[in-house]
């Protein structure tokens, strides 16, 4: 907490950059960190505390965000978890059992079938190890409106429940994703249109539709009949670390939102989402990562090192790690004229 109010005062009061968000996981220090500003969080009854006030700021609110692309990952772990595996889950919502089983089936009817209705499902999606459990792509493809439609249309009522988990978390994602002005027009999807209005439909359907989905999930799963246990019961719904995250950012996205557009120093024409999350960390780090190799715990130096490689070719370099990166075709490069004339010799020191 100290270094963070530290970063926050020389970026407000030695840059004269306003902070407005701050993004991080779900990690149990960062949850931490965020009761500690209970007090200095006016947030007008809700469950969960999503801004601060600004220390250094105080007409303003720090919002906080719980990073939507790790949301979208440990809302596919529960359901992964589902029955499936350690079965550390049984999902179930108001009748219906969520359970990765259905995923299976259309992996698996696919691979049976010459014509397949989901084909950027596979095995890869299905059967995941250490490293593809943290990829962000495998997550969206699961948890996407092909797969929820696929669900509804071709199989049985019984999936109908995880039909809508899909439906209702690639929306959420859509919201949270918006990352240029063209892409909602490109692929005909209204939810990656840049935000422009306070009344903007997709904001009201955060607070309306999504929250109010996830709260009448965990009441159905409270009030069913039976005799269950609390751990029982907790286990037929998300993990309390995810439900939090999502209510945190849909109630700071709603806020931020209307405020950047607001008409004052920071009145913005429009928002993109996709800058509250942190791929941009998450990419560095993959950089660091697939540098490293076989290195879990590099020194100073080792770390120095690579952080010089990255600077060197970031700007030609493909992107790795677990994020897709932000592909902008105008940036320009650092090396812009690339030949091949040998460099001149170094001469030696003639000696005296």
């Amino acid at each position: 907490m100290p270094l963070f109010w530290k970063a926050v005062a020389i970026l407000e009061l030695t840059c004269s950059l306003p902070v407005i968000v701050t993004a991080s996981d779900g990690a149990s220090a960062n949850r931490k960190f965020y009761r500690m500003h209970a007090a200095m969080d006016k947030n007008a009854g809700k469950s969960v505390v999503y801004h601060t006030v600004n220390v250094y700021a105080p007409d303003r609110f720090i919002w906080l965000f719980a990073d939507a692309p790790h949301l979208m990952k440990t809302a596919r772990n529960c359901l992964y978890h589902s029955s499936t595996g350690k079965s550390t889950r049984c999902m179930w919502n108001d009748g219906k059992y969520l359970l990765w089983q259905h995923i299976c089936t259309i992996v698996n009817d696919d691979a049976e079938n010459g014509l397949k209705l989901c084909p950027k499902l596979s095995c890869e999606h299905t059967q995941l190890t250490s490293y593809s459990v943290m990829n962000v792509r495998l997550a969206a493809q699961v948890l996407s409106e092909t797969t929820g439609k696929i669900l509804k249309e071709y199989h049985s009522p019984d999936m109908h429940g995880t039909a809508e988990f899909c439906l209702q978390l690639d929306k959420f994602f859509d919201c949270l994703n918006v990352r240029s002005r063209e892409e909602g027009n490109f692929k005909h999807k209204d939810a990656l249109k840049p935000y422009t209005s306070h009344d903007d439909e997709r904001l009201k359907w955060l607070e309306n539709t999504f929250l109010k989905y996830s709260e009448d999930w965990k009441k159905s799963t409270e009030d069913r009949p039976g005799n269950f246990s609390p751990t029982d019961r907790q286990k037929m719904f998300l993990s309390l670390q995810t439900y939090e995250g999502l209510q945190m950012t849909v109630y700071s996205v709603i806020e931020v939102t209307k405020f950047l557009l607001s008409k004052g120093i920071l009145g913005m024409t429009f928002v993109l989402t996709n800058r509250f999350n942190q791929d941009v960390v998450e990419e560095y780090f993959g950089r660091q990562r697939s540098l490293g190799r076989r290195s879990d715990n590099p020194n100073i130096w080792q770390f120095g090192f690579n952080d010089n490689i990255i600077r060197t070719q970031r700007s030609v370099a493909p992107v790795t790690g677990t994020t897709e990166g932000r592909h902008d075709k105008k940036r320009k490069l650092s090396w812009t004229d690339v030949d091949e004339t040998p460099l001149k010799r170094r001469q030696k020191n003639k000696s005296v």
